[in-house]
């Protein structure tokens, strides 16, 4: 019983959709049928206007050829009458022939018009032709026809006498014409209310038909209706973000609501899955991503190895959180592919958020990375010396203090806000550059960060003070790090009770501690510490990390007095990093110019009749004055014009100039363009002097001249 409901049911269907087939046919016949006699219809309708109007230009001819000639007779002037006889026979010749290549050319009544037409020609021509003078001017006999008039004349008349006995049989004719497309044009539109009339039949059919088989699937449709609705409350109920791509790598019209949150968006129907990850992944991620989708397309590709090889196993990305910010979730992708009859059909994604494991085993590694660093730093303070070390932290609360002065000065144009950034740099560059030379990494670390936050905003187009925001959070996370250093120093000189010189350490760190840092100006004695040991540790480090291999011999910095000491030792250190750098060769590169392979940096500093000498001197690359000009128009410090004006001097005076460095990436000990500057600056500042000398592939001096008064003064006050 049940099969055969289900055979009549087919039987029905297919039924209904033969006659639904044949009807369709039927009904697209018609139309087709129909457009082309509304298009025969139309051309017809336009032939017919044509036809009319060219009914009125006989008489008109004839009408302007008795002008032409009564003003010929009389010596008036004829060029008006001759232009408008040339214009009305132009268009009258030229409509006739467009009637002869349209609709009506199909008419056996078209054929007369053109043959008397034709006849018109030899008597027409000599007349719109004439392009001389009709008229001749003597002072006896006045105006009279020319001997070219006289020709123009005789051809006139006699195109008059003719145009006069043809103009009846011409319209006659013609309106012959009219009548006969008139007529077409009449059975025309009956033949096309006909065709309308079965097109009207045929549409009904095909709506009945229609409606009959719409009854016939009713049922079906319920039944897909309920398992659309069972769907979809399932894609309502799971956590995962599910949703097929076709074989173009585009989004169905069908996907969970999970999606819409972890995405924070709803026009995911037809959009890529490029376009997807387009604006929260690196370009990197989404070229391997794609990739990656590619293969699954593969009959080849083995699914338990794709599934091995997933880049998108866990997926950081940044999402608008509704309030006008970016929030980080980590997402997973799952990849299933949908097979059919002729391979892979669809593939099946499944987006998990898994942001808060991966958070919680950030945090776990993060405890672990700082627990680690405490004993890196515990074992970094063990080998510096303790004044040194005291020193430093002095020296670095007083710069970060000042550094948090200039963040909380008020500005309000660009320009002010970029001397702020100014400020900053040449502070930070001084803090990172005597922690590197201590070796204490934990601190140089976060004071290149900050510098690379005042970088990224020297680079934006227009500043504002919350560009500013991130660097205060920035300062504050490190004056929280000294502060443990501080401490943790104290600690380690309380179990080193039984070192030499554990005393002074101890009440140096616990002064230090008990009254923080000593405010800016603050006159009290201060121990001048010995530098040997700092400049050649970090002169060992500096050889390291860069490829390097030099030897640094040190002069005379026991003599440097304590009013000069720190700007001494800020330049040496800065100087230090550039010959690192910049100057000594790989060994390779000095073998090839016949160098020993090991490097020679010396630092001598010598009283100098009245004041001070301090050279600084390696035996490397040297400097080229025009590597100084090609790295200053990059850096767009200076036009190419201005360069190729710029003498040996000059260019040597770009060393000194904020945001120049001949390096291209910046790392921990170059790059930034603020070393050489504030050298310059610290000197001047002290009344003094620099100066280079340079010869390229062999040397590299520097010169500061110091005044003994302000050294004076100060051991004085």
């Amino acid at each position: 019983m049940t099969r055969a409901a289900g055979t009549a049911r087919r039987r029905q269907l297919v039924t209904a959709a033969g006659l639904g087939t044949v009807l369709t046919v039927v009904m697209g016949a018609v139309l087709v049928m129909g457009f082309r006699l509304a298009t025969n219809m139309r051309a017809g309708i336009g032939a017919l206007q044509a036809a009319s109007t060219l009914q009125t230009y006989p008489e008109e001819i004839s009408r302007q050829l008795s002008t032409l000639r009564d003003r010929l007779e009389v010596r008036a002037y004829s060029g008006q009458a001759l232009a408008d006889l040339q214009g009305t026979v132009s268009r009258f010749d030229q409509k006739l022939n467009q009637l002869a290549g349209s609709h009506a050319a199909d008419s056996p009544q078209l054929g007369r018009p053109l043959l008397l037409w034709h006849q018109y020609a030899p008597v027409l021509d000599p007349v719109v032709s004439f392009t001389g003078q009709p008229y001749v001017d003597s002072d006896t006999a006045g105006s009279s026809l020319s001997r070219e008039g006289r020709a123009h004349y005789a051809a006139v008349k006699r195109a008059q006498l003719f145009a006069s006995d043809s103009a009846g049989p011409l319209q006659a004719q013609l309106a012959a014409l009219s009548a006969t497309l008139q007529r077409s044009s009449s059975d025309a539109a009956a033949r096309l209310r006909t065709l309308l009339l079965a097109g009207v039949l045929a549409a009904l059919s095909l709506a009945g038909a229609a409606g009959y088989f719409q009854l016939t699937r009713s049922k079906h449709e319920r039944a897909a209706l309920e398992a659309q609705e069972q769907t979809r409350d399932i894609l309502k109920t799971v956590r995962e973000g599910l949703f097929l791509l076709d074989s173009e790598h585009h989004i169905g019209t069908v996907w969970s609501d999970a999606l819409t949150r972890m995405f924070s968006r709803q026009d995911f129907a037809g959009l890529s899955f490029e376009r997807l990850l387009k604006d929260l992944v690196p370009p990197a991620t989404l070229t391997t991503a794609t990739k990656y989708i590619k293969l699954l397309w593969g009959d080849r590709a083995h699914e338990n190895l794709m599934k091995s090889i997933n880049p998108l196993g866990q997926l950081e990305v940044k999402i608008d959180n509704g309030h006008g910010g970016r929030e980080t979730r980590y997402l997973q992708f799952d990849f299933h592919r949908v097979m059919g009859q002729d391979g892979v059909k669809h593939v099946l994604c499944a987006v998990g958020d898994i942001t808060s494991s991966v958070l919680l085993a950030h945090e776990l590694e993060e405890s672990q990375e700082n627990a680690s660093a405490q004993v890196d730093m515990m074992l970094g303070l063990l080998h510096v010396d303790p004044l040194q070390l005291v020193s430093f932290l002095d020296t670095a609360d007083s710069s970060l203090k000042l550094v948090n002065t200039i963040l909380k000065e008020p500005a309000r144009t660009d320009a002010e806000f970029r001397k702020k950034l100014g400020g900053l740099f040449r502070e930070l560059h001084g803090i990172k550059g005597e922690a590197q030379a201590l070796n204490l990494k934990s601190i140089a670390g976060r004071v290149h960060t900050l510098e690379d936050m005042v970088s990224e905003c020297k680079k934006k187009p227009e500043l504002s003070g919350s560009d500013f925001l991130p660097m205060v959070l920035k300062l504050d996370e490190l004056l929280a790090h000294l502060r443990s250093v501080r401490e943790m120093a104290a600690r380690l000189t309380a179990l080193k009770d039984t070192a030499p010189g554990a005393a002074a350490m101890a009440a140096a760190a616990g002064a230090a501690a008990a009254s923080g840092a000593d405010a800016p100006g603050r006159s009290q004695p201060r121990v001048v510490e010995d530098l040997s040991p700092t400049l050649l540790a970090m002169a060992k480090r500096l050889a390291a990390d860069n490829s390097k291999r030099f030897r640094l011999t040190l002069g005379g910095l026991a003599d440097v007095p304590p009013s000069y000491a720190a700007t001494i030792k800020d330049c040496i250190i800065q100087m230090l990093r550039n010959a690192a750098v910049h100057g000594i060769e790989p060994p390779e590169a000095r073998r090839a110019n016949t160098k020993q392979d090991i490097g020679l940096v010396s630092v001598h500093f010598r009283k100098n009749g009245d004041g001070y000498e301090l050279v600084f001197e390696d035996d490397g690359a040297g400097i080229a004055a025009e590597t100084l000009k090609a790295a200053a128009v990059r850096k767009q410090l200076i036009s190419e014009q201005e360069a190729a004006e710029m003498d040996t001097r000059a260019a040597m005076a770009l060393i000194f100039r904020p945001g120049f460095s001949t390096c291209e990436d910046v790392s921990m000990d170059a790059g930034r363009g603020v070393g050489m500057d504030i050298v310059a600056r610290s000197v001047y500042a002290l009344g003094g002097k620099i100066g280079v000398t340079t010869h390229p592939g062999r040397f590299t001096r520097f010169k500061i001249v110091l005044p003994a008064g302000r050294a004076a003064s100060s051991a004085v006050a």
